[in-house]
């Protein structure tokens, strides 16, 4: 498969008054055509850095951002322009945000900004544009897409503006789409129609689709790859058959156990003891061995390496737990 993405070695860095910020330490990513890859970990680990800095949207100063390779589509676009990543974001990759009312632009239509896309990106006249908006409103299921167009963010339901901005980034349908929680706030009907839609639209239109969420149940139905991120560095990577069945870093096993099942007779969720550290103190050798039950001294002296496991399934563990399963101690 033709490769959309190549990330390597990025480093996210805020310097402030009490210290240094270690957001990102060393991320690498592939995403491969038609693709759908999932980065996962809870609030706080640099997931959403991390997306922000694939669409060159950090903004240094305040941030210092470092990386050895950043290829889109075959090219080279590390030390791209504001200007030429304007040509290519929207066109070529794009991003859905987690918060629709806060990324619409409240005093502009709902409509008016799709159009935008369209007259920016393909050159077409506000006519034309709004006809390619109202079909794009019905390709992602909005009811009444004429009126609708027409409206406010604010006069449209949490639902409906998530649409907005599904149909903002499918406006061109570009090659890579970068969904950074895009069920946050809804409901869960509604965040079912919105993952499908954006499931389907992807496959429909065979695009790359990086999803970034906390959320293990919304990956099962809809990544191919998995990379599970703690505190800034990816901790494992695998296929998402393999993250559910054979998980190998303790953290993975902790969230596949705090998502909730029909099937559960303890009734009583289960949870990873303590918090995310902050970025500013992280403890000494591996950052999860603070919230680990395998923790050993060295643990808490070197942090590990990310060592094959497997095929195309690597772990950032000095103990992995199916080696620790074969001794009898998990």
């Amino acid at each position: 498969m033709e490769q959309v993405l190549k990330l390597r070695n990025l480093k996210v860095i805020f310097p402030s008054h009490g210290g240094i910020i270690r957001a990102v330490e060393g991320v690498d990513l592939d995403i491969h055509q038609g693709e759908s890859v999932a980065l996962v970990g809870e609030s706080g680990c640099g997931k959403s850095v991390t997306s922000q800095s694939v669409m060159r949207l950090i903004e240094s100063p305040p941030a210092i951002t470092r990386l050895d390779t950043l290829e889109f589509n075959g090219k080279d676009i590390k030390n791209y322009t504001h200007k030429q990543m304007q040509d290519i974001r929207g066109k070529e990759m794009s991003m859905i945000f987690q918060d629709a009312m806060t990324s619409l632009n409240p005093v502009m239509t709902c409509g008016k900004q799709i159009d935008e896309m369209y007259i920016r990106h393909k050159g077409v006249s506000k006519k034309e544009a709004r006809e390619y908006t109202i079909e794009a409103l019905k390709l992602v299921g909005m009811p009444e897409p004429r009126s609708r167009a027409k409206n406010f963010p604010h006069e449209l339901s949490g639902g409906m503006r998530q649409r907005v901005l599904l149909a903002m980034a499918f406006a061109c349908l570009p090659k890579l789409i970068i969904a950074d929680e895009p069920t946050t706030a809804l409901d869960v009907t509604i965040q079912a129609q919105v993952l499908n839609v954006l499931r389907n639209m992807q496959k429909k239109h065979d695009m790359s689709l990086l999803l970034i969420t906390h959320d293990l149940s919304v990956v099962s139905n809809i990544a191919d790859i998995v990379y599970v991120m703690y505190s800034g560095k990816i901790v494992e990577k695998a296929s998402v058959e393999d993250i559910f069945h054979e998980p190998y870093h303790p953290y993975t096993r902790g969230l596949i156990a705090s998502v909730p099942k029909l099937s559960d007779t303890e009734k009583e969720f289960s949870q990873i003891p303590g918090t995310v550290p902050h970025p500013m103190k992280k403890p000494n050798g591996c950052y999860f061995h603070p919230r680990c039950q395998h923790a050993t001294k060295q643990c808490k002296k070197a942090m590990p390496p990310l060592i094959s496991v497997g095929k195309n399934h690597e772990v950032r563990c000095h103990h992995p737990l199916k080696d620790m399963k074969k001794e009898g101690k998990a």
